[in-house]
């Protein structure tokens, strides 16, 4: 017999499958460090604009981000 009361209690989030959680949480995870890069290569100065700083721009947000992921991924 199902427990009704311990459903009904349930939220909403915790009904949606892993799967679906993990590819919302990795495409907002790619939007942010897209958006942050962005954001961090177009203030660089002109005078000290060159591709590894603009490539260490989006490198620092996607290492962030990927130690977010480990981080979660451990505690599974």
């Amino acid at each position: 017999m199902r427990d009704t009361q311990h459903t009904a209690s349930t939220s909403v989030i915790g009904q949606i499958p892993r799967e679906i959680v993990t590819i919302a949480g990795t495409a907002a995870a790619i939007f942010g460090v897209v958006a942050i890069g962005g954001l961090i290569a177009s203030s660089l100065p002109e005078g000290i604009h060159s591709p590894w700083l603009v490539m260490a721009s989006y490198a620092t947000p996607a290492a962030v981000a990927f130690v977010i992921h480990w981080w979660i991924s451990q505690r599974r």
